[in-house]
Formats: structure tokens, C-alpha cells, sequence
């Protein structure tokens, strides 16, 4: 891949999965993950995960990418050819996920701020920033959400 170096194989059930790097993703900063919340509520394209004790989860998925989110998006499209990008932002530890579920496309998963867990086929990996997957299509994984975070998640349709 060009631009992009991997980190190690980590064994996911009967797959090896790339752990791969992107140093550049840790320049996300928060005031522009809030801009881009802002424009989501005003747009009304966001959805809001929400359970009564605990800090919620916003899925932001519209076009509109402020400063660094811009600059990330425009490189890893670029470098991967991706597509997409939905922006996942947890507020606090243990905030709501879609919990096990699957993608029909394959997609990247990048972590930028905070640390992440993922459970999938039954292993654990940790996804600290700057660091990234492919989870490819039909494969299922849970999202363990252990600090405040924004994730990126790439697909190429």
C-alpha cells in the first residue's frame, strides 16, 4: 500500500489481519470533530446513540469535514482509494456502540483520538491513534468503548 506501513499481523480466528499504520490520523483535533457535530445537528444528519447512564455515541456521516478531519479524509482517500468516511464519537467510557453487527463492504477502521478495543471472531485488538484495520465485509466485531474517542471508519463504496 502506498504510504502506508504495516505494523504487524495480528491472528483474528482463521484470518490474519493487518494492523496498519497511519501516523498522520493523531493530528485530528477536537474543536473540528465538534465543528463537524455542530454542522450534523444544524443538518440534521446525525445519529445519536443513547443509553440513560451513560455518555453517548455520535455517528456523523454527512460531507462536511472541518480543518483536520478534511485533511485526513482527502490522504487516506488518496492512499486507499477509500471512499467514505463516517466519523464515530464517543463521549465517555463504556458509551453505547451498535454492539456485534457486520458491514456488507469492507471497511477501515482508523483510530484517531483515545484508544479502542474491538472484539472480532472472538479475539481482542486494541486500536491506539494513528493505528488502523480492514474488517472485511460479512465478518462481525463489537466495539468496546474504554475512553473518550473519535474513530474513522473508511469504505470504499
Amino acid at each position: 500500500m502506498v504510504g502506508v506501513d504495516t505494523v504487524f499481523l495480528v491472528s483474528l480466528g482463521v484470518e490474519m489481519m493487518e494492523k496498519i499504520k497511519f501516523d498522520y490520523c493523531k493530528s485530528i483535533l477536537w474543536s473540528d470533530v465538534i465543528d463537524k457535530i455542530d454542522n450534523e445537528f444544524k443538518d440534521l444528519s446525525y445519529k445519536l446513540l443513547v443509553e440513560p447512564t451513560r455518555a453517548p455515541t455520535f455517528v456523523l456521516h454527512n460531507s462536511y469535514f472541518p480543518r483536520t478531519l478534511g485533511e485526513v479524509f482527502n490522504r487516506v482517500n488518496k492512499e486507499m482509494n477509500t471512499k467514505v468516511l463516517h466519523v464515530y464519537t464517543s463521549l465517555g467510557s463504556n458509551s453505547p456502540t451498535f454492539g456485534k453487527h457486520n458491514d456488507d463492504t469492507d471497511v477501515l477502521i482508523i483510530q484517531a483520538i483515545g484508544q479502542i478495543k474491538y472484539e472480532i471472531e472472538g479475539d481482542i485488538i486494541t486500536l491506539n491513534p494513528g493505528e488502523g484495520i480492514i474488517i472485511k465485509e460479512g465478518v462481525y466485531h463489537t466495539p468496546i468503548i474504554i475512553e473518550p474517542r473519535v474513530t474513522l471508519s473508511f469504505s470504499w463504496e
